[in-house]
């Protein structure tokens, strides 16, 4: 191998990386220009009690964010992801303080709720033809509507005592415990997209659409 042959190869990896995964390097890129700026505002900013305290705020939406490019893969979006959030968790809370219901029985309502919601955007898409982006418009305005009348504006504290207050405050090896879920279930997702059947057919759906009407896939069909 020669010396240009060896250039060659070692100018082709970068390359492809921005050929290949542009999006996430411009990403990255910009990751760390916001990380360069806010340590040059404030010198707590690389602490590692604030990058702690970064990581255990961003693991909810780490978990949306899974969640979601299931979603996006499929060339959908979802807008009412937000304001289900915040109506399962008003719910959730109301449900620990003022019906004192157990937080199992609390957990599996919120799951339940979360996915009601989501059959109703998947009917109005899949069945009635409707565009996501209107169908989840319409629902974030609704969902909203309903946790503001629920909480009437004012936020729902959780019980000190629960198991959800564990789970928020609770650190196993000096790392949050919402950061643990959040990654977790970030394995899980990898997991399902990359490696089992109904990933494939996620990716079909929203990557092929000339293969997908030869395998007679569609939303409304279950893999």
């Amino acid at each position: 191998m020669n010396l240009s042959s060896s250039r060659m190869i070692q100018h082709s990896l970068p390359r492809r990386l921005l050929h290949n995964h542009s999006g996430v390097v411009s990403i990255a890129l910009f990751f760390v220009f916001c990380c360069v700026v806010f340590s040059l505002i404030t010198s707590n900013f690389l602490t590692g009690t604030n990058w702690l305290n970064i990581i255990r705020q961003s693991a909810p939406l780490l978990i949306v964010a899974t969640a979601m490019t299931l979603v996006i893969t499929t060339g959908g979006i979802d807008l009412s992801v937000g304001s289900t959030l915040a109506l399962v968790g008003a719910l959730s809370a109301i449900a620990l303080n003022s019906w004192g219901l157990p937080w199992p029985v609390v957990l599996l309502g919120g799951l339940l709720l979360g996915g009601f919601v989501g059959a109703i955007n998947g009917f109005f898409i899949a069945y009635e033809g409707i565009p996501a982006f209107i169908v989840t418009l319409a629902t974030l305005a609704v969902v909203r509507g309903i946790a503001l009348l629920v909480t009437q504006g004012y936020s729902i504290p959780v019980p000190a005592d629960s198991l959800f207050t564990f789970i928020g405050r609770a650190w196993v090896v000096g790392i949050p415990m919402p950061a643990l879920l959040g990654i977790l279930i970030l394995l899980i997702g990898h997991i399902v997209l990359n490696h089992m059947r109904f990933g494939r057919y996620v990716t079909a759906i929203g990557a092929n659409a000339e293969a997908r009407g030869a395998a007679a896939l569609t939303p409304k069909r279950s893999p």
